[in-house]
């Protein structure tokens, strides 16, 4: 951001502008008196319109009483945009998982990347279990040499897991896995533009792209120099016919003779076992005899890996004996029903329970999982009257014994593991450092499957409803999100169904975190195209319902996630005449995910903006939203590239100061919120949270004050404002003064003769 011009610096009052580069040319002076619209100032009811202009820089006590505490909650809550987009990140995550989880490179529009690991359930089995096929060396060799090969050959011939094991081998990074829909020429140029994020040695596997057709030779070679450049590695898996291009050949490896499935399933049986227990069961010629049988025909050798899963799973450690039958029984429907036999083979309805539980709230603290468990096997025990016999000892048995099983057993059944509470690169999971295990499946696709499976299969409909109702109105943000997303999930099976039994009477609820779920759900539904439809049309009814604010609110919420509509910032824009505080903080809310989802929308959001508070009906509504992006959304010192351990910076404050096309547009805004009759107090609270973060952080302070020089300069009033609250925040009745930001305010107000 621009220095402000000192004294005797930059454009006189005689009409001429601010000078070059100067934020907010032009503005000059705050409009004059404005009538206000009449309605109550309480939370809820209705906003009021205009400035009520006149000067009220004087003491704190002649202020109005404002926007009410509604609308103080939302500009008070520093940081909570940018933590509720990391919790919908997450669960979005969790129920559009595939074969990865963690950080997966996906390309967009105009080259960004958002990252994600490979799944650790592959690089595990890969890392322990894979059995090499005779073409292993030659493919090692391959990749060595060209930093980038195609791995070509039918289905079912362990293509995936030879890219894995090949850059288990040749990488020292981490191992990514792209997304099959990346466009070839987009990858080449974000390589060559450095890769924003990629680590030194690290790897890429792209399984079956459906850009294959448009790859041609000059583009492999651009990939495969940007590859070499950024010292990373690619294989890329193909079926037999999908190379079009001829040049690319000298890339190409085929994979030749079926691979040994039986040579696959005695490799995943001894990891899976220990070596002396796998290596008596192998010895076995009736075993030998039993596995042949178990793989008779030609399966793939993902079928071959779990025929080993299922024979580890039944085996009786203590009587040193496998159940042959139980196990065949169990590989014949293999092939077809694998996750079926999974989730049906649960022992019990606790274990289901927790199987669903850890389905919705994927990645989250055991605690939570476990609470949620609990509810759910309440509201799924059988009613009836029951009569307890006195066991041996003369005592009456407990109906649920919380300590039958531990945690780790539990989790082996469920192919779960746990991760610790904190930050994963590229992914915010839990909070910084706090202590503890957080649960999650190793299968990211899972949690979907679980969802759909509970929902279709068993007649507990309405129980799941009203389980993931108490979900949602949990204390904790992430359980809330993460429930309601999932809830997207039951959307696409049942979408009349959903909307009949829930969704319509929390569009209208007084409830914020209904309607919030109703944004959240409807954002996975839109997913499909026949729910998309007429979500957009439900979503539009709400929106032009005038006796119906809550209902306006949600469809502000939808709005939010840019689920529905082509231009989510004018659909927002349209709710920002309405007469009513509850819908103005939906508006400022839906405008923060947008721009925690994509930085790109700043510019027009802010244009947005500050055409809205040039218009007397939008202006109150318009500078709420504004106010509420300033106080929720900030950038960690991760994101600014300055070290993960480096405190909150407010994300306006950073785009301001770095971009200039929105700094007229930022300072503007500032200036009608610190002079708006009715908003003054939110604008403080806001600002006050500013100073908080610069109070200790010179450089977030020295920018702060470059705003702050911009917002008075030749703006009395508004200067005038500010220095009023650097007077507050060094009261001697102040618990939490701010004496550095204090004086660095007024030396600066000072300067622009304020």
């Amino acid at each position: 951001m621009a220095a402000p011009p000192g004294p005797g610096q930059g454009g006189g009052q005689g009409g001429h502008g601010p000078g070059p580069g100067r934020p907010g040319g032009g503005r000059g002076q705050a409009p004059g008196p404005s009538p206000a619209a009449g309605g109550e100032n309480a939370a809820g009811q209705g906003a009021p319109q205009g400035d009520g202009g006149p000067d009220t820089s004087g003491p704190a006590d002649a202020t109005p009483a404002g926007a009410g505490p509604e609308a103080s909650r939302a500009t008070g809550q520093l940081g909570q945009g940018s933590t509720r987009h990391g919790h919908l990140q997450n669960a979005f995550a969790n129920v559009q998982g595939d074969v990865v989880v963690g950080n997966k490179y996906v390309l967009v529009d105009g080259g960004r990347m958002a990252p994600r690991l490979l799944s650790p359930l592959v690089d595990e089995r890969v890392r322990h279990a894979y059995h090499e096929p005779a073409e292993f060396a030659e493919a090692r060799e391959a990749l060595q040499r060209q930093k980038i090969i195609i791995l070509r050959g039918p289905p079912g011939h362990g293509k995936s897991a030879l890219a894995v094991r090949l850059l288990q081998g040749r990488c020292d990074g981490p191992i990514h896995h792209l997304d099959s829909g990346i466009a070839f020429a987009s990858l080449a140029d974000w390589l060559e533009n450095g890769g924003r994020g990629i680590e030194p040695g690290a790897g890429f596997l792209l399984d079956h792209p459906a850009d294959i057709g448009n790859l041609s030779g000059e583009v492999y070679e651009k990939v495969q120099g940007a590859l070499s450049e950024a010292r990373a590695w690619m294989v890329l898996t193909v079926a037999s016919t999908e190379v079009a291009d001829s040049a690319l050949l000298s890339g190409v490896l085929d994979l030749g003779e079926a691979p040994d499935r039986r040579a696959i399933a005695r490799s995943h049986i001894r990891w899976r076992l220990g070596g002396r227990t796998a290596d008596a069961l192998l010895r076995q010629t009736d075993f030998s005899d039993f596995l042949a049988d178990l793989l008779a025909g030609e399966p793939s050798c993902r079928t071959a890996a779990s025929v080993a899963l299922v024979i580890y799973e039944e085996y009786d450690y203590e009587s040193a004996r496998l159940d042959e039958a139980r196990t065949k029984a169990r590989c014949t429907r293999l092939a077809e029903e694998d996750f079926e036999i999974w989730a049906e083979g649960l022992p019990d309805r606790p274990a289901r329970c927790f199987a669903l539980a850890l389905a919705v709230l994927n990645g989250l603290p055991q605690e939570n999982v476990a609470q949620a468990a609990r509810a759910l096997e309440r509201l799924l025990e059988d009613e009836g009257p029951y009569l307890r016999a006195p066991g041996a000892d003369g005592r009456f048995p407990h109906l649920r014994d919380p300590f039958a099983q531990p945690r780790r057993r539990r989790l082996a059944r469920l192919r779960a593991h746990t991760v610790s509470k904190v930050r994963r690169a590229g992914r915010t999971v839990l909070r910084d450092g706090e202590p503890g295990d957080a649960l999650e499946y190793k299968d990211p696709s899972y949690p979907a499957l679980i969802i759909r499976h509970a929902w279709n299969q068993y007649g507990i409909q309405q129980e799941l409803l009203d389980w993931i109702t108490a979900l949602v109105s949990d204390r904790s943000e992430q359980v809330r999100v993460t429930a309601a997303v999932a809830l997207g999930v039951i959307l696409t099976e049942s979408y009349t169904y959903v909307c009949d039994h829930l969704l319509y009477a929390w569009a209208y609820s007084e409830d914020d975190n209904l309607r919030d779920a109703v944004a959240y759900a409807l954002s996975v539904g839109c997913g499909d195209a026949w729910v998309k439809k007429r979500a957009a049309a439900l979503v539009e009814s709400w929106l032009a319902d005038r006796d119906e604010p809550m209902g306006q609110a949600t469809a502000a919420r939808v709005h939010g996630t840019g689920a529905v509509g082509e231009d989510p910032e004018e659909q927002l824009a349209r709710l920002a005449v309405v007469d009513h505080w509850t819908v103005a903080v939906a508006v400022g809310r839906s405008f923060t995910d947008l721009l925690a989802d994509d930085d790109r929308r700043a510019v027009k959001t802010l244009q947005v903006l500050r055409d809205g508070a040039e218009k007397h009906l939008a202006r109150p509504s318009t500078l709420l939203a504004f106010l509420i992006i300033c106080s929720q959304l900030v950038v960690d010192g991760e994101e600014r590239r300055t070290g993960a351990d480096e405190p909150a910076w407010p994300t306006l404050l950073v785009w301001a100061d770095e971009r200039e096309e929105i700094r007229d547009a930022f300072v503007g805004l500032w200036r009608d919120a610190l002079n708006h009759l009715f908003l003054r107090d939110q604008a403080e609270s806001v600002l006050r949270g500013w100073a908080t973060l610069a109070e200790k952080d010179a450089e977030l302070r020295s920018v702060l004050l470059l705003m702050i020089g911009a917002i008075a300069y030749r703006d009395e009033r508004s200067g005038r404002t500010l220095r009023r609250f650097a007077v507050n925040w060094t009261d001697p009745r102040e618990l939490a003064p701010l004496p550095v930001v204090a004086a660095a305010m007024h030396a600066q107000l000072d300067l622009e003769n304020v």
